[in-house]
């Protein structure tokens, strides 16, 4: 495995590390050597559903079925059609979402889902979603939300929108489709960190537009897709390598590196991305051009890098937080790390100022409202205690 670029792999499991080749299309390295001995099947197969990388570990592997045990080829065979089902389920609904709204004039971008599969793999199977996530203009969310709901689709998860900016303290709203249960975030910021994004307006410039069906679907142009794909995964630190494997597969093609390298300074995430291309060059051998290796080069950039190794060794699942408080501050203390400085003034002045949450912890009558002020650093603490019980009763269990 490559170790340069200053992170220590050299803790990762075998089966962690024939993942990692299979991803580069590079399995034979260690099953010729006979390292299958070793191998824990079914760990690899839960690696693989982890991660969410089975379909490309699928199309790597069938070479060497024989060298496989059959319930592991089976397992790869059933996840891959499934996926399969799954990704044009998802793209069937995404071109009535696009007709629908096109029809309207609501300008859309689709954000990941079946137009980055094949964008980046050619192929609806080769990448797993979820769910759809789609970016309109702040001014137009109303409209998208009635256009969905006469759609068939039902509010899931919705914020609160009894405080003042709502819109620019939350990003986006949930919604399931009442006969197929397909999922679409409905966004309208990229990003629930307030950080510097470009407009609406600056993205649809630069969109780029695929064709599904017959119906014409927009997504981020590449330079901004690879800054929005670097801060999604850096914010859940990588926990998922899908996530990697698609800024290996977008920054092979043919991106504007100078236009780059104005967005991420206008986005003020030179560390993020430099994060992203450090444990790409290092886990997936991702090749390196001279302006990545001018972020690379940060120090913040690898220190960010160096503190998720330990979530993608131990198969950590951020959802919200890791299941052990150890790793819970560490996660906490990478988050804080991960700010810009507005973002982390920002933070501490959310922490001293009243929210949604102290309403549902203690609800008051409106006319008490003020008393929230002196009450939020008890309320946080509570709810901080709250959350550390619950995590220790999981670990108990």
């Amino acid at each position: 495995m490559n170790k340069e670029w200053g992170l220590d792999l050299r803790n990762f499991p075998v089966e962690l590390k024939l993942m990692l080749g299979s991803m580069k299309s590079k399995p034979a390295d260690l099953l010729l050597a006979g390292g299958e001995s070793s191998l824990d099947w079914q760990e690899f197969s839960s690696l693989s559903m982890h991660h969410r990388v089975y379909p490309t570990i699928h199309a790597h592997l069938s070479a060497y079925s024989d060298l496989l045990p059959a319930e592991t080829m089976q397992w790869l065979n059933h996840r891959y059609h499934h996926n399969t089902f799954t990704m044009l389920q998802l793209s069937g609904q995404m071109q009535k979402v696009s007709q629908t709204f096109n029809k309207q004039n609501i300008p859309a971008l689709q954000l990941k889902g079946p137009v980055l599969a094949q964008l980046l793999y050619g192929d609806l199977s080769r990448r797993t979603s979820k769910d759809l996530d789609v970016l309109v203009p702040m001014d137009r969310i109303e409209a998208a939300e009635q256009a969905l709901l006469e759609l068939g689709y039902t509010k899931t998860q919705e914020v609160d929108r009894t405080l003042d900016k709502w819109k620019w303290r939350y990003n986006h709203e949930s919604y399931t489709h009442e006969r197929t249960g397909v999922e679409i975030e409905l966004h309208w910021r990229l990003n629930g960190d307030a950080g510097a994004e470009q407009s609406f307006d600056d993205l649809w410039t630069r969109r780029q537009t695929m064709q599904f069906g017959g119906t014409s679907v927009h997504m981020l142009g590449k330079e901004d897709l690879l800054i929005y794909l670097a801060v999604h995964g850096a914010r859940h630190a990588w926990f998922r390598l899908r996530w990697l494997a698609d800024i290996d597969k977008l920054v092979r093609m043919d991106i504007d590196w100078e236009l780059l390298a104005r967005l991420v300074r206008q986005y003020k995430s030179s560390h993020i991305v430099g994060q992203a291309f450090l444990l790409a060059a290092a886990l997936l051998e991702t090749p390196v051009t001279p302006q990545m290796e001018v972020l690379m080069n940060q120090p913040r950039a690898r220190d960010l890098a160096r503190r998720v190794i330990v979530f993608i060794r131990e198969k950590v699942s951020l959802c919200p937080e890791p299941e052990t408080e150890r790793l819970a501050q560490q996660y906490r203390s990478y988050q804080y790390a991960l700010r810009t400085n507005g973002q982390k003034a920002l933070f501490w002045w959310r922490k001293m100022t009243p929210d949604a949450w102290d309403m549902q912890t203690l609800p008051l009558p409106k006319p008490l409202h003020f008393m929230y002020y002196p009450l939020h650093p008890f309320l946080l603490l509570y709810r901080r205690n709250q959350r550390r019980n619950a995590l220790q009763r999981e670990v108990g269990q």
